[in-house]
């Protein structure tokens, strides 16, 4: 595909028609400034996801570069930490712990909080010789593919989302609007979603069902293939991912950096 320039500043390279993108010739170790951040933030607009590849970061560098996207979210309470390294701010998703290792479902992370995280940024540490891949999907592209009554439907419907069969659960709506470009887009997953709240129990399961379809169609996905060092930065609440587990007993292991995120903007303000 053709080289996507952003006002000069980034190399801009898509590795599928319709969300992901690759900058090139980036050094992450060399701070970016105001205006390359906000280049930045114009480039996850537009591709959902986009990764650095093989960069050379220590823990020290990776968070700085998240906190120029926002304020640092503290890892939640199951989630391994650099903490015995001076980092608690930094997440550790690993083969050697199975509560964590195991995120080949479609979700956008903790989107049973009443603000769930903006963007996570990971950082390849371990990987395995083949597999390991990561794939996402854009909820922007899905929403714009469905009809016109469809959407109309849906602009006023609020999902309830939740962690396992405890109580800890928040509801969103189920059409929000992004901040910076204005196009609106879904909030559902099929990992964290437990019902749309306006509609009967049948009436949900048979709506959301349509909406996962449309969501993860093989034209709307894109998936990379991870060398290590690679960075990966993706707006959590206008993408879905997936870690497609299929490397058997290799060891995997990845740094996640989440910046805090605001109650979603419904379609309709």
């Amino acid at each position: 595909m053709d080289v996507v320039a952003i006002a000069g500043r980034f190399e801009v390279r898509p590795f599928a028609g319709r969300v992901g993108a690759e900058i090139r010739g980036t050094d992450l170790r060399r701070p970016l400034d105001a205006e390359a951040v906000h280049e930045l933030r114009e480039v996850l607009a537009r591709w959902g996801v986009v990764v650095f590849p093989r960069q050379q970061l220590e823990p020290a560098g990776h968070l700085a570069l998240a906190r120029l996207l926002g304020e640092i979210r503290t890892p939640p309470d199951y989630l391994p930490t650099l903490e015995d390294d001076g980092f608690p701010q930094i997440g550790v998703i690993s083969t050697a712990d199975e509560r964590t290792a195991a995120a080949d479902t479609w979700h956008a992370d903790v989107t049973w909080a009443p603000a769930p995280p903006r963007y996570s940024v990971l950082h390849m540490r371990v990987l395995p010789e083949t597999g390991g891949d990561t794939m996402w999907a854009s909820q922007i592209d899905a929403y714009d593919r469905l009809s016109e009554p469809m959407k109309r439907f849906l602009e006023p419907l609020t999902a309830e989302h939740g962690l396992g069969a405890g109580a800890v659960h928040a509801v969103h709506p189920v059409v929000h609007r992004h901040p910076i470009t204005g196009r609106r887009a879904l909030f559902v997953n099929p990992t964290f979603t437990r019902r749309i709240v306006e509609l009967t129990s049948a009436e949900s399961r048979s709506v959301l069902r349509t909406l996962y379809e449309s969501i993860t169609v093989p034209e709307a996905v894109c998936r990379w293939r991870w060398s290590v060092g690679d960075v990966a930065i993706w707006d959590n609440h206008f993408v879905l991912h997936y870690a497609i587990n299929d490397y058997g007993p290799a060891a995997r292991r990845i740094h996640r950096v989440e910046v805090e995120g605001r109650p979603l903007l419904p379609a309709a303000v």
